[in-house]
């Protein structure tokens, strides 16, 4: 992406926080680069959402462990960590499935289970503690004056500092501190003040918030977080965990007290502590990792932009009102998960035992779903700044990032939502194609609705496995139409499949694509992806579907539908063992009830070379090549084949390319103007990734694309 123009009004210098901005006109990204470099920071991340668009995103600097950071670089969440919490919970309010007074502690509380015996309760006042009080950070913990400090970084704090209680000593404990011995503990110490009465920033309330969803679930915090959270904002990059080196968790295993003592001497600083603690002991508070395409999408997702929002305007409200027994005047305070201000802006900002981030939204009723947005396209309504490591100084980031993008006048006018979505972008006229070569299964789902959310439209999805692995290759095209009418789920078993089906029939779609494949992400079990478009069939068609029929008996069912005027429109192939399993779509018009055998041709138990033989075969015959899927047989790929006679164009096949070669052959034939429309990866008997791609020149009259 070009580096953005930017130029400031007026004269702002702010000299003394290391940071300093004169009328010269730096560029937005030159101005947070030097953010960076003059505060001592390692490196970071940032992004704006203008309109309903990401306007701007730059990575720059490395990461803790030295590796650079570039737009797509996971960087610590830290304080969006609690977004994230905070609007699970919230989430969890709508559904009716968490109160707000629901109690924390006592034999009614949501952890009741960790409620001290009454011998061992010497504050009553954490029977008072409701979810509501730690969603507002108002539940009685007030680190900078507690004794212990922040429990949650404790086992940190107390190494050379013989002030704080020790929580591992009181417990005499053997093993590393986990998160029960945190929260059992504090339940049993005084509260620093009465709940509900003001807001400290509390990690250890946020840690049992996460506790809280699991107990209202009987789920595991991040699949609740996964499916309430990141698959309908589509934050697909977003996870839990320290950073990563060479694929391993850096300092995995090890004992904390050594961690402690090389990180002191090489690191100085808690916050570059932060990069190794063992997730689980701060799962819910500061946990997660993210980068600025995903908090941007996440701001999208608060304020309904891109035709979905997460929360109603009840639950908004809910979110932004004060602690329930704040009688302060403030204009700001702290509201589920954000600080909010009066004037309707909410942020999250720095934290004291975290890298420091800036997420701020300006004004989350500026949209309402469903209706055409109509705001300055280039108007900055949200932003994002993630960091890694430690300033040297603390500078008023808020404030900074503000003054960065208010004086910025010539924003881009791209969306670069679509940049981490795609391997190529190909046009050829009004026609443009997205294709992306590699999606890891178990985020596909979060990355298909971030796709959709940029106004394409999925027309062709293939599932592949490889090196222990399940991915998914994606074609798209940019439909905004369409795409608002489209569904694509990877993952669904059986079931799901059949229950995602009559779920959006009642809402008018069709399943026109779906694909069997063997998923190692579901421990080797057979499931489903399956795509659905809204109308997409005639009202007096007829469709039959059919999922794992053996192939013997589903060839002499498709020749009986054939001659009854059905002809077919998917065939998934995958294999049990050495059971080839065929699963279907066909399709009949009522009126045009006519044997489809010398318009379609069916071939399945493909080796490569047939494969190749049958796609010229049938071009010799007039017939394009409509479906292609493979599955693994004893470590050789077999290949599922659908061929339809219309009116044809020109066409080019490839088969046995690296991902790279793929990517080459694209690039090479859309200058001839040809563009695929199949992509399938398949493995060979040495785990060798390929992929085969059909491409063709489209077609200038696509609506008299008639059989002949």
């Amino acid at each position: 992406m070009d580096v953005l123009r930017m130029l400031f009004c007026g004269c702002i210098i702010i000299a003394h926080f290391g940071l300093n901005i004169e009328a010269a006109g730096l560029k937005y990204g030159e101005a947070f680069k030097n953010l960076i470099t003059e505060n001592g920071y390692k490196g970071g991340a940032t992004g704006v959402l203008l309109g309903n668009r990401l306007g701007y995103i730059e990575g720059f600097g490395q990461t803790i462990t030295g590796h650079n950071v570039y737009h797509e670089t996971l960087l610590p969440a830290s304080g969006i960590s609690k977004i994230i919490t905070a609007l699970t919970v919230l989430k969890l309010f709508q559904e009716n499935t968490l109160h707000p007074n629901d109690k924390i502690f006592g034999e009614q509380g949501k952890l009741a289970k960790f409620t001290p015996a009454p011998e061992q309760i010497t504050d009553s006042r954490i029977l008072d503690i409701t979810v509501d009080d730690l969603l507002r950070h108002a539940g009685g913990w007030d680190a900078e004056i507690s004794p212990v400090a922040d429990p949650v970084f404790n086992e940190f704090l107390v190494d050379g500092n013989h002030h704080l209680v020790n929580i591992s000593k009181e417990l005499k404990l053997k093993t590393p501190l986990k998160t029960v011995d945190v929260i059992g503990f504090m339940a049993t110490r005084r509260l620093d003040f009465q709940p509900g009465t003001k807001s400290s920033v509390s990690n250890l309330g946020y840690l049992m918030l996460g506790r809280v969803i699991e107990e209202a679930t009987g789920m595991p915090y991040d699949v609740v977080v996964k499916e309430n959270i990141l698959n309908n904002c589509g934050m697909w990059h977003t996870r839990l965990g320290p950073h990563t080196h060479e694929g391993q968790q850096v300092y995995k295993g090890r004992n904390p007290r050594e961690i402690n003592a090389e990180l002191r001497e090489k690191h100085e600083v808690i916050g570059e502590y932060y990069a190794y603690v063992q997730t689980y002991m701060v799962d819910s508070c500061l946990g997660w990792f993210t980068n600025a395409y995903d908090a941007m999408r996440l701001a999208q997702c608060l304020d309904g932009s891109a035709d979905y929002k997460l929360l109603n305007d009840s639950t908004i409200e809910n979110m932004a009102r004060r602690p329930r027994l704040d009688r302060s005047n403030d204009d700001s305070w702290y509201g589920a998960g954000f600080k909010i201000h009066e004037g309707g802006a909410i942020w999250v900002g720095e934290e004291p035992h975290a890298p420091d981030v800036v997420f701020l939204h300006r004004n989350l009723k500026r949209h309402t779903p469903g209706t055409v947005y109509t705001n300055d396209e280039n108007e900055p309504m949200a932003w994002t700044l993630l960091f890694e490591g430690k300033p040297n100084i603390d500078a008023p980031l808020k404030q900074l990032s503000r003054a960065m993008v208010e004086g910025e006048t010539h924003w881009p006018t791209t969306n670069a939502f679509v940049n981490d979505l795609n391997d190529r972008i190909l046009s050829i006229g009004p026609i443009t194609k997205l294709h992306k070569l590699r999606v890891e299964e178990h985020v596909a789902n979060a990355y298909l609705i971030a796709l959709q959310r940029t106004d394409y439209n999925v027309i062709w999805l293939n599932a592949y496995t490889h090196a222990g692995g399940t991915f998914i290759t994606v074609i798209a095209e940019r439909d905004p139409k369409a795409s608002r009418e489209c569904v694509a789920v990877a993952g669904l078993t059986r079931e799901k499949l059949v229950d995602k089906k009559l779920e959006l029939e009642d809402l008018g779609y069709n399943m026109t694509f779906f694909q069997n494949y063997k998923s190692f992400s579901h421990r080797d079990k057979f499931v489903f992806l399956a795509v659905f478009h809204k109308g997409a069939f005639r009202n007096d068609s007829r469709i039959l579907y059919g999922i794992q029929h053996f192939d013997r008996p589903y060839k002499t069912l498709l020749t009986l539908y054939e001659e009854k005027g059905y002809r077919p429109l998917v065939q998934s192939i995958e294999y049990n063992r050495d059971d080839a399993l065929l699963s279907f779509i066909l399709e009949a018009d009522s009126d045009k009830e006519k044997d489809q055998k010398p318009i379609y041709s069916s071939e399945e138990n493909l080796s490569e070379a047939r494969l190749e033989k049958c796609v010229r075969k049938y071009a010799r015959d007039q017939k394009r090549l409509i479906y292609l899927d493979a599955s693994n047989h004893r470590g050789k790929p077999k290949f599922s084949a659908l061929f339809k006679k219309t009116r044809m164009t020109k066409w080019l096949f490839s088969q046995g390319l690296s991902p790279e070669d793929l990517l080459i052959t694209i690039d090479e034939k859309q200058k001839e103007g040809y563009l695929p429309s199949i992509n399938i990866g398949y493995s060979t008997k040495r785990d060798e990734l390929l992929f085969a791609t059909y491409m063709e020149k489209p077609m200038k009259d696509v609506a008299n694309d008639d059989v002949i």
